[in-house]
């Protein structure tokens, strides 16, 4: 989406993709605000941009910051409430392509996410996963710097079983989990964010 400061932006960077995601989730639902921008920016920080009215933007902001503050790590937020357009040409090079939503079609299945370093560990996360509940392996990404993601979907029991499976997995080989996450009702814009990982989109 070309943004160009006409409303005000608020940002939240975190260590890795997963607080990102669940970040952006709760700044989606918070607040009228819209994606504007998400980026891997190297060095294993993530951040995701939105826009909106100030007062809607602070809301977003610090609801976003919050959940992925208890996901993982984050590292920055903040809210300009007027930016130069400068900046916005900046922001854009970032941007999510849009997408019409169609917000009468059925519900999101819900999500399950495990973030670890190393693809060995990774691997052996989404292995479990998929062994241990009905759900569909849907993104994976190399954030950077050997942090690693794997997502999947399905209904909400199997996504909590599929990643409480996955981190176990993980930890019997005596690896960390950096984090991991269930959103049993995605922001339907969240797709906007998880279809850039899209396994289909990544095989030769």
């Amino acid at each position: 989406m070309r943004y160009q400061g006409e409303e005000a932006l608020g940002l939240i960077e975190t260590l890795g993709m997963v607080p990102s995601i669940g970040g952006a989730d709760q700044m989606l639902k918070t607040a009228d605000v819209k994606l504007v921008g998400y980026e891997n920016i190297g060095s294993t920080l993530v951040a995701v941009m939105v826009k909106g009215d100030v007062a809607a933007v602070k809301a977003s902001v610090e609801a976003g910051a919050a959940t992925a503050a208890e996901i993982g790590k984050l590292t920055a937020q903040n809210v300009m409430p007027r930016p130069i357009r400068g900046v916005g040409d900046i922001v854009s090079v970032h941007g999510v392509e849009t997408t019409d939503t169609d917000y009468s079609g059925p519900r999101p299945r819900a999500m399950g996410l495990i973030e670890t370093f190393g693809i060995v560990y990774v691997l052996e996360a989404a292995d479990a996963m998929m062994k241990a509940a009905d759900v569909e392996l849907i993104g994976y990404e190399n954030v950077a710097s050997g942090y690693i993601s794997v997502l999947v979907q399905g209904d909400v029991a199997a996504c909590q079983a599929a990643v409480e499976a996955g981190v176990k997995a993980v930890e019997n080989m005596e690896a960390e989990v950096y984090a991991s996450l269930v959103i049993p009702t995605p922001h339907r814009d969240l797709e906007q964010i998880t279809k850039i990982y899209a396994i289909d989109n990544l095989l030769p």
